[in-house]
């Protein structure tokens, strides 16, 4: 694991103990919050797709267009290779990351529908 996925997944894991922790806060909306942040575009965008990978990105899709004009096609240059799946592991991070966050978001809400139907019944003792 890369030190980038490495704070990233720590970042997450923190943020989500920490509505656990909070006492008489809502947890499922603080989920909720921290949800709507890493599902924003910047969130999603910042730091892992550059100005520079967008040039590159579309100065292929030029290339290609014109040499598909003359029946002609422009293999992929490997810089853009190299990026595109660098970036697909981050996303892939990233997603993966807001999937358990949705998990959390999930549960809590869950909990608190459970905790509602049955404001009044004694907890249930396990049976072995």
């Amino acid at each position: 694991m890369n030190a980038r996925r490495l704070v990233a997944v720590t970042g997450l894991m923190l943020a989500l103990a920490s509505p656990t922790m909070a006492g008489d806060k809502d947890p499922a909306a603080e989920y909720e919050a921290l949800l709507e942040q890493m599902m924003t575009p910047q969130a999603w965008l910042g730091g892992r797709v550059t100005e520079s990978d967008v040039e590159l990105l579309f100065a292929y899709l030029k290339a290609s267009l014109a040499a598909a004009s003359q029946g002609r096609e422009v293999p992929v240059p490997e810089e853009l290779n190299r990026r595109a799946e660098a970036i697909g592991r981050e996303f892939q991070t990233h997603g993966m990351l807001t999937g358990l966050l949705l998990l959390h978001v999930l549960e809590a809400r869950t909990k608190e529908l459970v905790r509602e139907a049955q404001p009044d019944r004694e907890p249930s003792i396990p049976r072995p």
